[in-house]
């Protein structure tokens, strides 16, 4: 007997872990997978570096995207079948997870139920979740509907309870169009990561290499490694704050009381009015903005 992955999608509070614990969680043979909990685990994992980037959010959705994809596979190699919790809003994400589970699994049955509630009854589970209703409504017009070439046995659409199979006329345009976006998506996540690990190894770098240190208060500039600095007095990153963060960069000899770290600090809102500043403390702004690419080279 084949084996059955059922994906169950649709946006925020549409009904799908209700609608799989009344339809799929009585059977001991099946498996049920919430990609929720794979993403929130991937967000863990990335914080403990710090906090995350928009691009750094993205590679945990990817991140995620995969890990579920493994123990997919891995259930139905066990003769397992999966209900799969998901979003899955566009044409491409369903075909990355299609494409890889029939070239691991061979005798395979995939179906999709699509979470369609009706604005009043969706508006009711929104509100019993206490979110807010236009913004969920809005992810309404980004779910791109199954359609047959994209590799499913069967696609039911599902609303307000009632279980409807909808087979739409093929349209492989949008498969093709999907390929080339997933294409296109995989080569600028690329670029992204390798110029984000260059990043970090040239701030790991700074640790250990000279570079110009600029004392903002009394215009004192020396081209030394951190700990030199550090040995002498100054405050400065990466021992004392983070490059790109405003903060005290002054000399041993002055005062942090002087620095533009201190005057911020001092306004009833801790926020950087540019038009505020005076010429030397907006060069000073300017350097931090741009670290630590600003202080590998004399500034003139």
């Amino acid at each position: 007997m084949s084996r059955t992955v059922k994906f169950v999608i649709g946006a925020a509070a549409s009904g799908k872990t209700t609608f799989i614990k009344n339809h799929f969680s009585e059977d001991k043979n099946t498996i049920i997978l919430n990609v929720y909990d794979y993403q929130q685990a991937a967000y863990k994992k990335m914080e403990e570096f710090g906090c995350i980037s928009f691009m750094e959010e993205i590679e945990c959705l990817k991140n995620a995207n995969e890990a579920i994809l493994v123990d997919i596979i891995e259930a139905l190699k066990e003769k397992k079948n999966v209900v799969v919790e998901h979003t899955l809003y566009k044409t491409k994400r369903r075909i990355a997870y299609i494409d890889a589970i029939r070239k691991a699994i061979k005798n395979i049955n995939i179906e999709v139920y699509v979470m369609c509630p009706t604005d009043s009854v969706w508006e009711k589970y929104i509100n019993k979740r206490k979110l807010n209703v236009s913004e969920i409504k809005a992810q309404k017009n980004e779910i791109e509907f199954p359609n047959p070439v994209e590799g499913f046995n069967k696609i039911y659409q599902v609303i307000d309870g009632d279980i409807r199979l909808r087979m739409d006329t093929p349209n492989y345009e949008i498969v093709k169009n999907a390929y080339k976006d997933l294409e296109e998506e995989a080569q600028k996540l690329k670029k992204d990561k390798e110029k984000r690990e260059q990043r970090l190894a040239l701030i790991e770098s700074m640790n250990t290499r000279p570079f110009w240190h600029y004392c903002e208060v009394c215009g004192t500039k020396v081209f030394c490694t951190a700990q030199e600095a550090f040995d002498a007095g100054w405050n400065y990153p990466p021992q004392i704050g983070h490059f790109k963060l405003l903060g005290p960069h002054n000399c041993g000899k002055c005062s942090i009381m002087d620095t533009l770290f201190l005057k911020v600090q001092k306004q009833k809102f801790p926020i950087v009015i540019e038009k505020t500043l005076t010429e030397e403390e907006l060069k000073t702004l300017n350097r931090i903005k741009n670290e630590p690419e600003s202080l590998l080279e004399e500034e003139k």
